[in-house]
């Protein structure tokens, strides 16, 4: 399976000022993180088949979301 376009999310409210991406590549799924404006951090993991990859995928999108988290176009 080819990558999946990366997917941008930002959760602005009182001093938070945050941005989360998510991505997938074959069985791997990577997220990264942190202030608006920054690098952030980087977090890969891999799984044992694309099912599985794409469960995580789907359950992390769900939780950001689910905490406030909306999805934008990428500054």
């Amino acid at each position: 399976m080819a990558a999946t376009p990366k997917r941008y999310f930002e959760f602005v409210d009182g001093t938070s000022n945050k941005f989360w991406e998510i991505w997938m590549d074959g069985t791997d799924v990577t997220t990264q993180w942190g202030k608006i404006g920054t690098d952030g951090q980087t977090k890969t993991k891999s799984f044992p088949d694309e099912e599985k990859a794409k469960k995580e995928y789907d359950k992390l999108v769900k939780e950001k979301t689910g905490k406030g988290y909306t999805e934008k176009k990428r500054p």
